[in-house]
């Protein structure tokens, strides 16, 4: 058989499912371009692909979708979608017992209340949303078609309605809040002069969106943000990169409610094209992990994590996993992240103790009808020691492509 009736069985074998994954990450028009770029290397890489072909496709499409990550800094952890997953199909498990049982149906799912915005006319998909209470929550995502073409969204709730609130930028990604008057977002344009994106931070006033200047970086290049964490209005921390050339400086801000201290972050080692710091997770006021990985346009070579305690760095034992996806405290204030272990297709667990990483698989229930999963998202329960967290994987009806939510520590 040629390399090309090959690729002609595989194409028809496997573009459902691969398309099926990366719409989940990423959404359908987006997800078609992953789609149409993984098949495009497995042309070039013919010889290199195994018997069972799938899980390897999969792999591409997972890798191509870190990049589109990286390059864009848009995070595309589909908090609000994750959850509509979950109403309507998939799989909802407990850590702690490791049984799983079907989701609940709209119908039935009487706990759950929807408030998604409503109203919208035209295709719009969200990828995170943010809260301090009971009215005041906000959603961030963007339109995908219409008369307008693609826009960004971004909604708040004040406990009644959903009110349209337009950013200052063309693109909004990640979204924190710690207050009526102390919302955050990270947020970027296009660039037509230097043919890229150029990134910034925006906050809310009260009253509309407002582009914040961030310091220049200790040792210069353009300032990019990634995430943002903290405990209040006066104790917000964002990391970033300081970009020069091909290379990245990890950069760790922080706001005291009056103005901006910047210190650049510790790195395990030297590498070619530096590292970025992509993750942060604020456990109380001068006590924030950082985490994050190589700058590699695909897997990264290396991780890193480390913690800034108000008057030093701590440098933590390497990460268990080959690159964080998810990381959050849970209602005790400990440290979890999620990622696959090397070799591994299904996410898993760690939690910082203090001195190690403490690993624990996903419940069977998840994995057992599941090729592969991931974790996007973790979020603790004020007033417990509990911790949710939600993300994708196989059920018995889909290998691929059901919600999940696990939780532990809770009843």
């Amino acid at each position: 058989m040629t390399d090309a009736q090959r690729f002609r069985d595989l194409y028809e074998e496997c573009h459902p499912r691969v398309l099926a994954y990366a719409t989940s990450l990423v959404g359908r028009q987006v997800g078609e371009d992953i789609t149409s770029e993984t098949f495009t290397v497995a042309w070039r890489r013919m010889r290199d692909i195994p018997a069972q072909p799938l899980p390897w496709l999969l792999g591409v499409a997972r890798n191509l979708t870190r990049e589109l990550r990286r390059r864009d800094g848009r995070q595309y952890a589909l908090a609000v979608a994750e959850a509509q997953r979950v109403i309507t199909s998939g799989v909802q498990a407990n850590a702690a017992t490791g049984t799983a049982t079907p989701a609940p149906t709209a119908a039935t799912a009487t706990p759950w209340k929807l408030r998604l915005p409503m109203g919208e006319t035209v295709s719009t998909e969200f990828w995170d949303v943010a809260s301090t209470g009971a009215k005041d929550a906000w959603a961030v995502g963007r339109r995908t078609d219409g008369d307008e073409g693609a826009a960004p969204v971004v909604k708040h709730w004040n406990g009644s309605r959903w009110a349209d609130v337009a950013p200052a930028s063309s693109f909004v990604a990640d979204i924190a809040d710690f207050g009526a008057r102390s919302a955050w977002l990270t947020s970027f344009d296009w660039d037509p002069a230097g043919n890229a994106y150029e990134a910034r931070l925006e906050r809310w006033t009260g009253s509309g969106w407002q582009k914040v200047s961030l310091p220049a970086a200790p040792g210069g290049g353009q300032v990019q943000p990634w995430d943002i964490t903290g405990t209040g209005p006066d104790d917000v921390w964002v990391t970033a990169e300081a970009v020069t050339g091909e290379v990245s400086v990890p950069l760790l801000y922080h706001w005291d409610g009056g103005g901006w201290t910047v210190r650049e972050v510790p790195t395990p080692a030297d590498h070619p094209t530096g590292w970025v710091a992509n993750h942060a997770v604020a456990t109380g006021r001068d006590s924030v992990y950082v985490l994050g990985k190589t700058n590699d346009p695909q897997a990264p070579e290396a991780t890193m994590a480390v913690r800034w305690s108000g008057g030093r760095w701590q440098s933590l034992p390497a990460l268990p996993v080959d690159e964080t996806n998810a990381a959050g405290a849970d209602g005790a204030g400990r440290l979890w992240i999620s990622g696959w272990a090397p070799g591994d297709r299904h996410a898993v667990l760690s939690r910082w103790t203090g001195t190690a990483w403490a690993t624990e698989k996903l419940p069977a229930g998840v994995t057992e009808h599941s090729e592969m999963s991931t974790v996007s998202g973790i979020a603790g329960v004020p007033g417990t020691k509990g911790v949710f967290a939600a993300g994708t994987a196989g059920c018995a009806s889909d290998p691929v492509m059901c919600g999940i939510v696990v939780s532990r520590d809770l009843r």
